[in-house]
């Protein structure tokens, strides 16, 4: 009798340890659901997601820039007789 309740025991807790796997498995699909709902990057693997992630950031660096630039450009533009001192402006720091 006592083999017989630890087997069923057992099969109780390979049901519910299952159970629990679905359960995870669904709530990590529903939270890719809320972050992608259009499915855009259902099938993609890890590097190209770094590899999005990382053109995108070229992009951001790109048009930042593109502004500062057209920034500077306005406020010159507006001061005439006032000189700037652009040097280094165009480097990269970290």
């Amino acid at each position: 009798a006592l083999v017989e309740q630890v087997k069923g025991l057992k099969e109780k807790i390979a049901e519910l340890k299952e159970k629990m796997n679905s359960a995870e498995v669904t709530l990590i699909a529903k939270e890719e659901r809320k972050t992608d709902p259009a499915d855009l990057y259902a099938d993609f693997s890890r590097a190209d997601l770094v590899m999005t992630v990382l053109d995108w950031q070229g992009s951001v660096v790109e048009v930042s820039s593109s502004q500062f630039r057209n920034a500077i450009a306005q406020i010159q533009l507006l001061n005439p007789n006032v000189e700037f001192n652009l040097d280094g402006l165009d480097e990269e720091k970290e």
